[in-house]
């Protein structure tokens, strides 16, 4: 993996945590236990920190970069960033969800247990509630979640995680930045048979 100081700030990587070697990372980046970052995910904490919070699972191709002091990134536990999601500077909270494809302008700040849908904007400055699902170009509001949505949302956070974790334990000379998705999944269910 790429990992590179930035004006004295180096990141810092939990030995618990997995960080794809075709991952870079710059900066003022704080990764907690039980993070996984997949292959071509962009970290950049130039201006301001980003914190990811534990159980967070950052698929492939996922870009975060803070663009001035005010556009710092935190990741609540047990998110889920799918491919090809952007964040501009942004608060998630706990059990968050970002389908592919969506960006996420600064100084928003999505509330617990949230999902945003496949190729939504959010627009600079919104504030989104709790345990709602968005979408659209600007996002608008689809229906509510309930507590056991949010539930679910953690469970399988942390299922990613410990998959993931069970797979190295099993096969330890699988490197998860050669697995694609549907091998990873595919691997999952094998072992669980």
């Amino acid at each position: 993996m790429t990992i590179m100081e930035y004006n004295g700030k180096k990141p810092e990587i939990s030995p618990n945590s997995y960080v794809s070697p075709m991952a870079t990372l710059i900066g003022d980046i704080h990764i907690n236990d039980n993070v996984i970052i997949w292959p071509g995910s962009i970290i950049r904490a130039e201006n301001s920190p980003i914190n990811i919070g534990e159980y967070t699972t950052i698929f492939n191709g996922v870009m975060m970069l803070t663009r001035s002091q005010k556009s710092s990134i935190n990741i609540g536990r047990y998110c889920i960033l799918e491919s090809g999601v952007t964040l501009l500077g942004c608060f998630l909270e706990d059990y968050v969800q970002l389908k592919e494809g969506t960006l996420v302008f600064e100084e928003v700040s999505i509330g617990e247990g949230s999902i945003i849908l496949n190729n939504s904007q959010v627009p600079p400055g919104l504030t989104i509630p709790a345990r709602v699902v968005m979408k659209g170009i600007p996002v608008e509001p689809v229906r509510e979640q309930t507590r056991n949505d949010v539930l679910k949302q953690k469970e399988k956070a942390e299922n990613y995680s410990q998959l993931f974790i069970k797979i190295k334990e099993q096969l330890p000379n699988a490197q998860g930045y050669l697995l694609t998705l549907p091998d990873f999944i595919k691997l999952i269910f094998k072992k669980e048979e």
